[in-house]
């Protein structure tokens, strides 16, 4: 399917500053008609609407471009059925925003190569809807400790330790709600579990239309298989929380702590992710800005003739410095 403009025929495409559809033609706002695909399903191309060019698809992408004229269309049978989200972030931060914060984090890096943030190289980056699933958990804790408090004291004679034994005993339970769990192999889980988090308070339903315009993959791993990672946040949190309670003691020696995760409901969603990849010396570098909150991540490369002429710099300042420094000294 794609989004085409009712007053001039473009394609229309969601607009995170605006928080409308916008015809990028025409400058009209919430225009947009619907159009559905009616070629023949192939599950790795598509022909463009648009131009007629053809349109190669990756297994799991459900929104693409046309590599030709730009037209962005969605995947249909990838967001129906059972692909179909059912909560979606939306774009909050557009592309020259997602560049900006790119050249503040990484501007004053004096060794990155030249061109790598040059505006040909930057305006290939890409949103990104990164597919997730939301768990839905209730922890149940049980603790158990031995705690200790010492107390000393002195009189004229002799100093005194008292040694106060307390058992600590902590049963709680507490509700998780929409524990993220990234769905994409493509994805590396750390990076993602970096960029998180999002404010999940802006979760909305999923509309197809916020796909228009950025790119998207439908998960292509199922929930069961994420269970664990889902599981193991929780545990992580929920001991979090019980360490929190036990303080105040001199020494603190567990002797048990159960915690019993048990799922209740599952979603699958889609956030927002801006994808930036600078290729040096035949390798990839890869960026990412939190298509929400705005937080960067990615490491840059180092030019080795940038290092080597700092270092030149700065020899031949130091040198002649010290030729100053010797010529003045001569002088008096």
């Amino acid at each position: 399917m794609l989004f085409r403009c009712k007053n001039c025929g473009g394609n229309i495409v969601y607009n995170p500053d605006k928080k409308a559809m916008c015809c990028p033609h025409c400058d009209s706002l919430d225009s947009e008609e619907k159009i559905e695909d009616s070629q023949a399903i192939v599950p790795s191309s598509r022909i463009c609407a648009s131009c007629g060019a053809p349109i190669e698809l990756k297994e799991h992408t459900s929104a693409t471009k046309c590599p030709s004229c730009g037209t962005y269309m969605v995947v249909d049978e990838r967001v129906q059925g059972q692909f179909t989200p059912h909560l979606i972030i939306p774009f909050k931060i557009s592309k020259d925003k997602a560049k900006e914060l790119l050249h503040k984090e990484f501007d004053k890096r004096p060794f990155t190569p030249m061109g790598f943030l040059s505006n040909a190289s930057i305006d290939k980056m890409e949103g990104t809807y990164v597919p997730f699933f939301m768990y839905d958990y209730k922890s149940d804790m049980n603790y158990r400790a031995v705690g200790t408090k010492v107390r000393t004291w002195s009189d004229s004679r002799y100093e005194y330790t008292e040694t106060s034994y307390y058992d600590i005993i902590r049963e709680m339970n507490a509700n998780f709600n929409k524990v993220p769990v990234d769905a994409s192999i493509e994805m590396d889980d750390k990076l993602m579990d970096l960029l998180e988090p999002y404010n999940y308070h802006e979760l909305e339903e999923h509309q197809d239309k916020y796909l228009s315009g950025f790119m998207a993959e439908k998960y292509n791993m199922g929930e069961k298989s994420l269970t664990p990672r889902a599981e193991a946040k929780v545990k992580r949190d929920s001991h979090a929380m019980i360490s929190e309670t036990v303080s105040g003691y001199a020494t603190v020696t567990q002797a048990q702590e159960s915690i019993v995760p048990t799922k209740l409901a599952v979603d699958y969603a889609l956030l927002p992710v801006w994808e930036y990849v600078f290729n040096y010396l035949g390798k990839d570098y890869k960026f990412q800005v939190n298509g929400q909150t705005g937080k960067v991540l990615g490491e840059t490369p180092v030019s080795k003739p940038r290092v080597v002429g700092y270092g030149v710099t700065v020899f031949g300042m130091i040198t002649i410095l010290g030729f100053l420094i010797r010529m003045a000294m001569l002088v008096l």
